[in-house]
């Protein structure tokens, strides 16, 4: 039996997505293991040869070292082998999977016989920071709104209509409706216009735990269609999950096939097959692919129970 990891380090390019993901994976480690972890952040003009020197500096005792994105690819695996570390990279590596230990790649994101190798470990959706220990459900909702991507547009006036019908079905349940960085500047303003029976809560306002705290209380959540990440955290927390509609540029996108899979296996709900079942989501179904993933990365690098 081996010995599980004591330090762990996480490597982010600075992109909240990412280091979201990371620190998941390393919280979910250390609640198995006792470990401690520290992050080591990137900035955006960084080249490797900053990069590399931030990666290994103070790095004596690391046992395990978690980077996603691109930009920490190359560190990653160079700090590794300095530090005597193992590298485990989440989402497929644009470096041969050689350079790392163990990767995690979601499953929309895999080539054809990648699966073949014990490096690597698919996902179903993006890693989060939601404990495994879910506390108690409130009589509260949640709506957590996105904004245009590569991926999705946006058409205002049906996405209101929306909100406002999801919170007319349910007025047991006290609601608060939640924005992001790619929200357009006005919707909340236009949304506590039309009359919205919701606490309105800016981004800006909030801190990074706001949105897993929310949904952690919440025994219903809604998110647009496009926030895939906050879709898979309202999954996870264990609430009954709707998807709000906004308007798809890419149906063949990975994003697109995410959210396909998540309705198709009963994950989670979108707002036109809501209305056809009378307005009711089904219960939540559990997924805690973060958790799995910890169990994963101690089990093939550290050959540690789980």
């Amino acid at each position: 039996m081996g010995k599980p990891p004591k330090f762990i380090r996480v490597l982010s390019d600075s992109r909240p997505g990412h280091e979201n993901q990371s620190v998941g994976l390393a919280e979910a480690i250390a609640r198995r293991t006792g470990a401690r972890f520290e992050i080591v952040r990137f900035t955006k003009g960084d080249r490797l040869w900053r990069r590399y020197p931030k990666a290994v500096t103070g790095g004596s005792g690391v046992d395990l070292l978690i980077g996603a994105g691109h930009k920490t690819h190359l560190a990653l695996c160079l700090a590794a082998r300095k530090l005597g570390a193992k590298a485990v990279v989440i989402m497929t590596p644009t470096w041969p999977l050689w350079f790392f230990d163990f990767c995690l790649a979601p499953q929309h994101d895999m080539r054809a016989g990648l699966l073949a190798s014990r490096r690597i470990v698919s996902t179903f959706g993006a890693l989060n920071r939601v404990p495994e220990i879910i506390p108690p459900k409130q009589p509260r909702g949640v709506i957590l709104i996105g904004g245009p991507s590569r991926h999705h547009g946006w058409n205002e006036t049906p996405l209101i209509a929306a909100v406002q019908s999801v919170i007319a079905a349910r007025p047991g349940l006290q609601w608060t409706v939640g924005d992001s960085r790619r929200t357009p500047a006005d919707f909340l303003a236009r949304l506590q216009s039309a009359g919205c029976a919701a606490e309105i809560v800016p981004h800006a306002q909030t801190k990074p735990d706001w949105v897993p705290a929310q949904l952690l209380a919440a025994e219903e959540a809604w998110v647009t269609e496009d926030s895939v990440s906050m879709i898979f955290e309202a999954v996870t927390a264990g609430a009954r999950t709707g998807l709000l509609p906004v308007p798809l540029l890419r149906p063949v996108g990975r994003v697109s096939k995410s959210i396909r899979q998540l309705t198709q296996e009963n994950y989670a709900t979108p707002f036109a097959a809501w209305e056809a079942a009378g307005r009711q989501l089904p219960a939540a179904k559990h997924l805690h692919e973060t958790a799995r993933a910890a169990d994963a990365v101690l089990e093939r690098l550290f050959n540690a129970p789980t």
